[in-house]
């Protein structure tokens, strides 16, 4: 026992002091000033946890819904996809502005957990001496895939529990208690579902090599009543994360599922050169991350020993016939899109490819354990020769690529030579059952280990820790004083960002979301109203006068003309992401050296009431302005006004080093950079009035293709975005000419045409004070629950709700349940409401919950029956 417990301190010490040590190289804190906030783990995640803990300690309806999440969205999916990890508790214990600590004390807590349950895993199994137990373990913590993939935290659950579930299954294979596998495999499911689906995929076709691991031969009676023992208790882990999975399933139907691609092909993706070309240690730069090969590098020695387990001839054939057809379905998973796409789930990847690539590494230790526990004595000299000539060739040939292969370079396949050449002296010189020789190879996989994380590490940018610190209490400086009570509605903008989760780090109604579980008809929203959106994100960055209503804003902040020169070092530096003109419309009721603070009073409010035209309205595709108008005008009860965008003509339109060799259909130009200085286009206009006037900007314009000016000025927009977005042109300008430029930036652009669009200010402003009585007035609300009156002009009105259309959503009017109608494209949602002063009630029940509840205990007592059954059958064969 005693033994057991100093393996597991040694190699926590170890992978301590490896951890350490990379941490005081790249300056992560307390050794320096960054922290481990990089790519999604600052930009999505970081407000999630604040959010976790909001939920936990305050508010548990951020469980199921909430309206930090854009305009508002269910939070199932989201829970189930980024939050259920037991290691989040840690969040408990730290204030919000020391959570780049708490993510960091979880990383190193995770990857240590991963190579202690690796060690419990060889340990159980296979019985390897101490050294070697600690080196594996080593080498499965540390992997590339583990230090790649840190920023997702998420998913590193996934390496802690495969070694478990993977023990539970050697368990169930040789007819031993279920329990280990069943139940690992429910918590993995539970924990984050979106990787446990990758390790089933695996376990269906590793449970054969298991098979053979324990019986050596096939027999086929014997592998059918193992199989089927498989898949029984394969569908009861399931069924235990029932309370988790089916939620997840219907929240995934109005989300990432509604991209499932319906189409796949056999595309060629990588080869094998491409593929095992991230073998060599730190085989990794920043560009792989957004299209890259896959990450299954477990150490050198790894791949040295895969090769003796192949000319192992104490190794059954069979066995080894099935390790190489496991081996050649991971090849053409990484060769074709149609099976890398379904490790995924029928989705290609945004950014992080090849996510499922750690079973690949895991069962490459498992030969690599396979090859030391049945190494023969000696193998003739001839042999290590002829491994490392076959190795040198490899190097070789991508020595003479590294053209082709940006993440390596000469220095990393040197490297990697010189660690090849120790591990294969120590095999041929160093008697491997002396435990110095053990002990010495240890501590070369060590300091390979050490010198590919920190390669690795290093080609990442980092959010330093005092502008972290900086902005999150500038945030909540900026919001909490203005957040609103349960007796009140209303939203928060900020015209800047660090993220586009902020809303759910410092707790209040915002508009911008980023993550893998939007609902679909939120960003499609988004789209047709003339904001940036895609498919995991949406941004309110340009809004109108009028959207800034119809979305309910109360207060925008917005930055100072140029604080810049006033900042510190520590401090963040705002920027606005897009021009806002108008912004000037509303007063100025708070000023800050650094931001500012104007209030809305007379915005439309959370519900509205429209004409049932509603029911037949429909949105159309890159025409956000016909969009907003057709908004006006159901909200124009009385049909009082005509439309009140209109479009204006550009008085002078200009080309300078620039031409159009083709006007393609009407509005879609080519247009060709005459590779001279000062290639642009420019529009002239001039207002006619002090309204508001917008453009719609062509999706074709992002930051990489042209930058634009207004007035010589920078015109800033965001980017991306996949339709036509409206943007601020000019306002309070009457007479004054204005002048727009397109700077290209490429050869050659292909774009649709911009517009310009005056907004009918007077008819707007006599439209709201007129409809002032016909909104909701919100008298309670929380996460799940609305509750209000509203005064309804007409019997046949209906009530419009500005939130995302949600079946889950009910309604009463006076306490009677009322339809709630899927209306403008299924993205928004209207109620019957008759004809006077109503109260009303929407409450949001996913009945989804109770029946995940229910095949919870299906599951578990599927379980214990078969814990039953086994405990009975054990009991006969002893007697």
């Amino acid at each position: 026992m005693k033994k057991h417990i100093f393996s597991y301190l040694i190699y926590s010490l170890l992978f301590s002091l490896i951890a350490i040590i990379v941490a005081i190289l790249m300056g992560f804190a307390p050794f320096g000033k960054e922290t481990m906030l990089t790519v999604d783990l600052g930009q999505q995640y970081i407000d999630f946890f604040s959010l976790f803990k909001e939920a936990l300690t305050k508010d548990p309806g951020l469980i199921i819904y909430s309206f930090q999440k854009s305009i508002g969205g269910e939070m199932i999916g989201l829970w189930a996809y980024y939050l259920l990890s037991p290691f989040n508790l840690i969040l408990l214990f730290f204030n919000e502005s020391n959570f780049d600590s708490a993510v960091t004390l979880i990383s190193y807590l995770k990857l240590l957990s991963a190579g202690l349950t690796m060690m419990y895993f060889i340990d159980h199994k296979y019985k390897l001496n101490q050294p070697m137990l600690i080196a594996f373990s080593l080498s499965y913590s540390l992997m590339s895939y583990s230090i790649v993939f840190l920023l997702n935290i998420m998913w590193l659950d996934a390496l802690i529990m495969l070694p478990l579930i993977a023990l539970g299954l050697d368990y169930l294979l040789r007819g031993r208690s279920p329990l280990i596998y069943t139940i690992s495999l429910g918590l993995m499911l539970i924990f984050n579902y979106y990787v446990a689906y990758m390790i089933c995929i695996f376990l269906s076709f590793y449970s054969f090599f298991n098979y053979l691991e324990i019986h050596q031969k096939f027999d086929l009676k014997s592998l059918l009543k193992s199989y089927g023992r498989f898949l029984i208790y394969s569908i009861l882990g399931v069924l235990l994360a029932g309370i988790t999975l089916f939620p997840t399933f219907a929240s995934l139907l109005s989300s990432k599922a509604t991209h499932t691609l319906s189409e796949l092909d056999w595309d060629l993706v990588y080869t094998l050169g491409q593929s095992t070309s991230k073998l060599f240690i730190g085989s990794f730069n920043f560009d792989e991350l957004s299209s890259g090969s896959p990450n299954f590098y477990v150490g050198l020695v790894a791949l040295i020993l895969i090769i003796f387990y192949f000319f192992n001839r104490r190794i059954h054939w069979q066995e080894k016939i099935v390790a190489g057809l496991i081996f050649g379905v991971y090849l053409i998973s990484f060769r074709y899109d149609l099976l890398n796409i379904i490790w995924h789930g029928g989705q290609f990847p945004i950014w992080y490819e090849y996510r499922f690539s750690f079973t690949l590494s895991f069962f490459i230790l498992i030969l690599a354990i396979r090859a030391i526990q049945y190494r023969p004595k000696t193998y003739p000299t001839s042999f290590y020769f002829a491994t490392f000539l076959l190795i040198l060739a490899a190097f070789i040939y991508y020595y003479g690529q590294l053209d082709n292969y940006p993440f390596l370079s000469m220095t990393k396949l040197l490297v990697s030579l010189a660690f090849i050449l120790a591990y294969l002296i120590i095999f041929k010189l160093f008697d491997l059952n002396i435990k110095y020789s053990q002990w010495l190879l240890l501590a070369i996989v060590a300091v390979e280990l050490l010198t590919n994380t920190s390669l690795i590490l290093n080609e990442f940018s980092y959010v330093d820790q005092s502008k972290f610190r900086d902005y999150t209490s500038l945030l909540s400086q900026a919001t909490q004083p203005l957040q609103s009570s349960n007796q009140d509605f209303y939203r928060i903008h900020k015209n800047y960002m660090r993220t586009k989760n902020e809303a759910m780090y410092s707790h209040y109604t915002g508009l911008d979301h980023f993550g893998s579980t939007i609902d679909a008809n939120l960003p499609e929203l988004f789209g047709y109203l003339g904001q940036p959106d895609g498919n995991g994100f949406v941004a309110y960055t340009n809004g109108t006068l009028f959207t800034d209503d119809f979305f309910a804003i109360r207060y925008l902040l917005g930055v100072q003309d140029d604080p810049s020169p006033k900042l510190k070092e520590s401090q963040y530096n705002l920027y606005p992401e897009a021009l806002d003109l108008d912004q000037t419309y509303y007063p100025m009721v708070q000023s800050n050296e650094r931001y500012t603070v104007r209030e809305n009073k007379t915005a439309f409010g959370l519900c509205m009431e429209v004409t049932n035209q509603v029911l037949e309205a429909e949105f159309l595709k890159n025409n956000p302005i016909y969009n907003q108008n057709l908004l006006l005008n159901l909200l124009d009860l009385n049909q009082s006004y005509p439309d009140f965008f209109v479009e204006k003509e550009f008085t002078d339109i200009s080309y300078h080093n620039v031409t159009v060799s083709d006007h393609g259909d009407g509005d879609y130009f080519t247009y060709q950079n005459d590779n001279k200085k000062d290639n642009y286009i420019q529009y002239d206009f001039q207002p006619d009035s002090d309204n508001p006037y917008y453009f719609t900007l062509p999706s074709q314009y992002t930051h990489d293709k042209v930058d634009l000016e207004l007035n010589g000025d920078r015109y800033r927009f965001y980017t991306p975005y996949r339709r036509r977005q409206i943007t601020n042109a000019a306002y309070l300008a009457q007479n004054q000419p204005q002048s727009f430029t397109i700077s290209l930036k490429e050869n050659s652009m292909k774009a649709n045409l911009p517009a310009l669009y005056e907004f009918n200010l007077d008819d707007y402003q006599d439209l709201k004070e007129s409809h002032q009585t016909n909104n909701l007035v919100v008298t309670h609300h929380s996460s799940t629950t609305i509750a209000g009156r509203i005064k309804i002009e007409s019997d046949s009105n209906y009530m419009l709700v500005s939130l995302p259309y949600d079946k889950n959503w009910q309604a009463t009017v006076d306490g009677q349940t009322s339809e709630v109608i899927p209306v403008l494209n299924h993205t928004l949602m209207a109620i019957k409401v008759p004809q006077g002063d109503h109260q009303i009630e929407l409450k949001y029940r996913p009945k989804s919950i109770l029946i995940g509840l229910g095949l919870s205990l299906t599951g578990l007592i599927g379980v214990l029956l078969g814990q039953f059954i086994t405990n009975k059958h054990s009991k006969k064969l002893v007697n």
